[in-house]
């Protein structure tokens, strides 16, 4: 019997040396990378064992997770039907953020502005695209997996490449999290954020060494299969953008170093290189042409590989060995721990945080708290953790503080011309402070300057851990001109200037509903030069606010919906100088297929006038209607009064995506609407012959610094105008 077995431990040693051992080099390229799919098909139809993966960027991507047991049909289904915007983007998923965020948009809507880190500097974000929903995606895909430590221990072992940012050098990844090698070895710089391990920040492992040849050696490899889905950097580049420059550097980089790697093959090694002239990095929505391609480069290197072929027999036992999907345990978790270096109070944290002790281990739930914990705004990164300590598993939670932990400081600037004698400028700058209590307090401040001079100040106090319940005190001073139309004397200036504050108790029921009460004092003085008018009040008012917001995108959505609902009451009761009840309530909701968005917009404004006093409702209480898609061929301010009705309907084309990189990659649209409606006075009713119809054409871009439009309005012959726009939304 001992004869027995020790003839089949030297049969298999004589196997094991007389077949070489064989390593795929798997490098970076995007989306192009899905080649590498098609290459690992072809491989397994020859019967070509692989003994060892070493990947750089979209390789480590596709041979990591080929090195923990997924099949290439499978990483052909996972390519394809994954929609990747909803991982790889540069904004959090605006629906799901708080309300006190949202809010933050209806006054800043571009992308400028620095941010206060955790040692009061003035900062810039790390990278345009956002960490955590892409190494969320990368974590549970590699969830069978989660219990192995050493990459070594994978169905095949694996070596993931990522580079240094501080120095440049090549780091070699064999064991942690593959999640999270995975997601190093794929950050290209200034897209993805860098990402820590064990103490050095690291990026896209392109930058260092694309292809990976002297690893494999390292790893002893006898035999190398290279698979080169690198892009070659243009000669005739146009150089007009930010994205441009980063994407030339980083092709430039890696196609060198790639080059340099080529050099290190042998006669016996082989080297496939698909045809890809066509595809980018970033064209996700065509994976399967590019595995397509991959398929097709590898059978014209079926020659070649013929010779590593293993029969059908000796195929099944390498299968039985290297191909066996590991399942992790999930184990029972005795305990959680937190360790939070943001502002907030732990216990958010812990409320936020469904994993129950005693019960086993849930990482899609766990995967789901941490992307709503992460869309707080609050984090740089969240990761988990399970620890076998004295016999107890123990979760731990660390959070790290994002890179604008402290504050934001932000801008704005709007621009409108409408061709006819109006033009006017607003640009605006806040301090938002964050972090002044446990609890997630802020203190806002605001500035704006041009057609509005507008000075505001206000403190936001969340009263529970949940963020639910808040309490706003504010103060606030505001000065504008409007030009009013008149019958008789044209257009006239009406100056109005006020000051008070208030505060409000409101409660964030979710993500996308808000309710506040709030109480506000101020006095307002307005000025009409040419009537010889100068009048002050005061005003006392009770307010009601409602509001629902879920749109996906503030200013160009295409899912969601925003409704709003006021309701506030003046009285002389109260020390007033009006005497009126207001009602006023609207929507916005967006319909989208494909690149074809409409968007249906209504709104209902009526006063109700308990007493007939000289000035019966305050000019900022007033409903307008004019401008641009508020019937457009009027211009701004031709219809005033206390009641107002008005709905319109918008289509929307979007000419050219912006892709992963969000409004930095500029989307273009064109567009036309189609507008009704009507103000008017107190005892009349609203008639339909009353109703005032316009419409527009426009073009339009959501840029860094906000809504482009380029819009012409028409009402009727005598109504018409054009108008120029940048910064705010309509």
């Amino acid at each position: 019997m001992r004869f027995f077995l020790l003839s089949c431990l030297l049969g298999a040693i004589l196997f094991a040396q007389e077949r070489p051992k064989i390593a795929l080099v798997l490098s970076g390229g995007g989306a192009r990378g899905g080649a590498h799919v098609g290459v690992l098909k072809v491989l397994e139809e020859n019967c070509i064992p692989v003994d060892m993966i070493i990947g750089t960027s979209m390789g480590s991507f596709m041979g990591g997770l080929y090195a923990a047991g997924e099949t290439p049909d499978e990483l052909q289904k996972m390519l394809v039907k994954t929609d990747w915007h909803s991982y790889i983007k540069a904004d959090f998923d605006r629906e799901k953020i708080p309300m006190q965020r949202k809010r933050l948009e209806y006054t800043y809507q571009g992308k400028l502005g620095f941010g206060i880190n955790a040692e009061n500097e003035l900062v810039l974000p790390t990278g345009v695209l956002k960490r955590e929903p892409l190494l969320l995606k990368f974590d549970e895909l590699t969830s069978n997996v989660a219990d192995i430590q050493d990459f070594d221990h994978l169905s095949i072992p694996f070596r993931a490449v990522a580079t240094d940012i501080k120095n440049g050098d090549r780091v070699v990844l064999k064991s942690g999290s593959l999640a999270k090698a995975i997601y190093a070895s794929s950050a290209i710089p200034g897209g993805l954020q860098p990402i820590n391990i064990d103490g050095i920040d690291l990026i896209d492992g392109g930058i260092s060494d694309n292809i990976p040849i002297d690893v494999a050696r390292e790893m002893g490899a006898d035999i190398i299969i290279a698979v080169d889905v690198s892009e070659n950097f243009s000669k005739t580049l146009d150089v007009n953008s930010y994205l441009v420059v980063m994407g030339q550097l980083v092709d430039i980089l890696m196609r060198k170093n790639a080059n340099e790697s080529l050099k290190l093959l042998s006669d016996k090694d082989i080297l496939i290189i698909p045809k890809l002239k066509e595809y980018s990095g970033l064209d996700v929505a065509k994976y399967s042409n590019i595995i397509e391609a991959g398929y097709e480069a590898a059978l014209k290197s079926e020659k070649k590989l013929q010779p590593l072929s293993l029969s059908k027999k000796e195929y099944a036992k390498y299968r039985q060995k290297y191909r066996r999907k590991h399942h992790s345990k999930k184990p029972i978790i005795d305990a959680v721990v937190i360790d939070n270096q943001t502002y907030l109070s732990d216990e958010i944290i812990k409320r936020h945080i469904r994993q129950k002790v005693g019960m086993p281990f849930n990482d899609k739930v766990l995967r789901e708290d941490i992307l709503n914990l992460y869309n707080l705004t609050v984090f740089d990164g969240i990761s988990y953790d399970i620890v076998k300590k004295n016999g107890k598993n123990i979760l731990y939670i660390t959070t790290k503080p994002s890179w604008n932990n402290h504050g934001d400081v932000l801008f704005s600037i709007s621009l409108d011309d409408n061709f006819k004698g109006h033009s006017s400028y607003s640009l605006k700058a806040g301090y938002m402070m964050y972090g002044i209590n446990s609890l997630g307090a802020e203190w806002r401040t605001d500035v704006e300057i041009g057609k509005r001079q507008h000075y505001a100040t206000e403190f936001y106090q969340p009263l529970d851990y949940m963020q639910m319940f808040y309490l706003r005190p504010f103060l606030s001073y505001e000065s504008m001109t409007y030009i009013v139309p008149t019958n008789s004397l044209g257009n006239q200036e009406l100056k109005s200037r006020g000051y008070g504050g208030g505060v409000g108790l409101g409660a964030n029921l979710t993500d996308t509903f808000r309710v506040e009460l709030s109480l506000e004092a101020y006095q307002d003085k307005s000025d009409v030069a040419i009537l010889n008018y100068s009048e002050k009040f005061n005003a006392r008012q009770l307010k009601m606010h409602f509001l629902y917001d879920s749109l996906d995108n503030y200013n160009f959505p295409n899912s969601g919906a925003l409704g709003e609902l006021k309701l506030k009451k003046d009285a002389k009761v109260w020390g007033s100088d009006y005497d009126y009840e207001q009602f006023y309530g609207s929507i916005q909701k967006p319909l989208t297929y494909k690149d074809n968005t409409f968007i249906f917009n209504a709104k209902l404004g009526m006063t109700n006038i308990k007493s007939q006093i000289t000035n019966q409702v305050t000019v900022y209480d007033k409903f307008e209607l004019g401008g641009m898609f508020n019937l457009s061929g009027y211009p701004l301010y031709t219809f005033a009064g206390n009641n107002v009705a008005f709905a319109s309907m918008m289509y929307r084309y979007r000419i050219k995506n912006g892709g992963f990189f969000g409004s930095l990659g500029v989307p273009l649209y064109a567009g036309a609407t189609l507008e009704s409606g009507s103000v008017w006075a107190d005892g009349e009713h609203l008639q339909s012959s009353d109703l005032k119809s316009s419409g527009s054409v426009f073009l339009a871009a959501d840029t860094p610094l906000g809504a482009f439009y380029f819009t012409y309005g028409r009402a009727n012959s005598k109504h018409e105008s054009f108008y120029l726009y940048l910064g705010e939304k309509f």
